[in-house]
């Protein structure tokens, strides 16, 4: 055979390569470029770089990034340098699919939080934020490699996260292994890591360690947490799924079955867990100490199920559904070995006081202190404008209200950011006496199991729990109780205020060291301050707790400050004559 013949094909082949290598060097950044503009577009982004190149054949190298939301030009992510390998084969018909990205020194940056709403109502017509819609994971096998070094999320102008190292490594045969490193900020530094894999028939298996110091910088023991279950995707849907059967395993004593649903129209966010078997044993053993709070001292006897679920379409958020059920099993609480003992406010005591910004208060609350005052002699008025305002359900829940969680999460979800609460009285009377004020996710779970054990456990009627929270919570600088707050205010007893000094009241338990800003300069109410009150009172009448015919006008509203709050509002003497006359 002629070798000519073969060698012109050869040549042939060769020259069509030269000539698609010239071409893709001259167009490979262009469009590149054009590609990572077009998708950044695409979310509502834009890019900015300081240099962008590309290595022929599929390779792009960037320095400087900075990505930026396009209407607001906030910027939310930064990165010294970045760098993309694209897959050949789908490169070849124009698909930009990255087989390896890899991220150096790069900064997060979260919207400040938005101020919360109290646990309290509030008149409506409040804007809200849009809703949060959930980025659908790829499946594992079509996932890049990954490698991200040195990653700070900050929040404003507070720090969230350190992460030390990520690491994506799609395995041979389809698994995809996932590795983590850093420190959580809180208010205290927890450092943690996560390794994972994830099977290309969805089949994950993942175990986490939080490294919780313990007060006074003490190590103690981690919270490790293993999950072991299948998660799906379906891109088409666009949903991802927890399967029924999923493992979640807390410390060696903790098993829970879990199951869920993330979909991208609604947003629909679903989970359901259930735990069995629990007790004062594998509590314990499971968890640090310093996540157990004041639950470490309670003596408790027994077993109990937890069994919890959640739904949230955020198209319809009014059909939010939300249940926590604690199913007991010869459950009781030993309050002679219990520190603290729920049981022990029963009958007149000392009241330590935990107040933000870790201040304390001591009052007796007994016949010993000339401001306490029982359940019937503080005025009806503020009796129920406070319970209305802060815990409309107080008479008909068991601790904790899960239609009021439910709405806080759906309101939360809405507006990306932390807006609302869902603390009761029991739980705040948690707070106030045992657990303190810290912002944390601890202390709220304390606060929540808590506040069941109080009345399920502890023997101790509604009653006498509003009547020791009226004569704890805090109305204002150093003013404690419902009469000391009357003395303050209004120079009057608890037990003779009238409907508007009530209700104004009811607007300071929210944020008692705010309460000046509920007045204009001259001392007289403003206007959100008279909506709030008019709002409250007509809920109490909404309730039967309040004659529809006494809910006052918003624009009627008067309040005069009497006591010695009104010396905050008075002008100052003048300066001549309080000199006297020289000598």
């Amino acid at each position: 055979m002629d070798p000519r013949r073969l060698l012109r094909p050869a040549l042939a082949v060769l020259a069509a390569i030269v000539v698609v290598a010239a071409l893709g060097a001259l167009l490979a950044k262009p469009l590149a470029v054009s590609r990572a503009r077009a998708a950044a577009r695409a979310r509502g982004l834009t890019l900015a770089w300081e240099r962008f190149d590309v290595r022929w054949p599929a390779r792009a190298d960037v320095r400087g990034l900075t990505v930026l939301r396009t209407a607001s030009g906030d910027t939310l992510l930064t990165a010294r340098s970045a760098s993309a390998e694209m897959r050949l084969a789908p490169l070849l018909l124009l698909r930009a699919r990255p087989g390896r990205v890899e991220l150096d020194d790069v900064g997060v940056r979260l919207p400040p939080p938005a101020p919360p709403d109290a646990d309290t109502l509030a008149p409506p017509g409040e804007p809200r934020g849009g809703p949060v819609a959930p980025a659908v994971l790829q499946r594992a096998q079509t996932l890049p490699a990954l490698r991200i070094r040195g990653v700070s999320v900050t929040r404003g102008s507070e720090p969230v996260a350190w992460v030390a190292a990520l690491a994506l490594d799609p395995r041979a045969g389809g698994a995809t292994e996932i590795a983590v490193t850093g420190t959580w900020h809180d208010e205290d530094d927890v450092p943690f890591d996560l390794l994972g894999s994830w099977r290309d028939d969805d089949h994950l298996t993942g175990r986490a360690q939080f490294d919780i110091p313990e007060p006074g910088g003490r190590e103690g023991r981690p919270l490790v947490l293993s999950f072991d279950g299948r998660v799906s995707q379906d891109r088409r849907a666009r949903e991802l799924r927890i399967a029924p059967g999923s493992v979640l395993r807390v410390g060696t004593g903790i098993v829970g079955r879990i199951e869920g649903l993330v979909a991208r129209a609604g947003p629909r966010f679903r989970l359901d867990a259930a735990f069995d078997g629990l007790g004062e044993k594998n509590i314990v053993t499971s968890l640090p100490r310093v996540l157990l709070g004041p639950l470490a001292g309670l003596d408790l006897q027994g077993t109990f199920d937890w069994h919890a679920g959640f739904d949230l379409d955020l198209a319809r958020p009014d059909s939010v559904h939300f249940h926590a059920d604690v199913i007991p099993h010869e459950l009781w609480l030993d309050p002679r070995r219990s520190r603290p003992s729920p049981a022990e406010i029963e009958d007149p005591f000392t009241a330590t006081i935990l107040l933000p910004r870790g201040r304390i208060a001591v009052r007796e609350i007994g016949p010993d202190n000339p401001h306490y005052r029982p359940l019937d002699r503080i005025s009806p008025y503020l009796r129920d404008a406070v319970v209305t305002n802060e815990d409309g359900a107080f008479w008909r829940h068991h601790g904790f209200n899960t239609e009021a969680i439910g709405l806080a999460v759906a309101a939360n979800l809405r507006a990306g950011a932390y807006k609302r609460g869902a603390g009761t009285i029991t739980m705040q009377l948690a707070r106030n006496l045992w657990l303190g004020h810290r912002r944390t996710l601890a202390r709220k779970g304390q606060e929540v199991a808590l506040a069941w054990i109080i009345e399920h456990l502890s023997g101790l009627s509604k009653e006498r729990l509003l009547e020791v929270y009226l004569n704890v919570i805090e109305w204002g600088p150093g003013v404690q109780g419902a009469d000391e707050a009357a003395q303050y205010f209004f120079d009057t007893d608890a037990g003779s205020l009238s409907l508007d000094q009530a209700l104004f009241l009811a607007t300071v338990v929210p944020a008692p060291s705010k309460w000046r800003w509920r007045f204009g300069p001259d001392g007289s109410l403003r206007p959100f301050e008279r909506a709030q009150m008019h709002f409250i009172a007509s809920k109490m009448a909404a309730k039967g707790r309040l004659d529809p015919a006494l809910v006052p006008p918003a624009d009627s509203i008067r309040v005069e400050l009497r006591g010695p709050a009104r010396e905050l509002f008075e002008p100052a003497a003048d300066s001549t004559a309080a000199a006297g006359t020289p000598e």
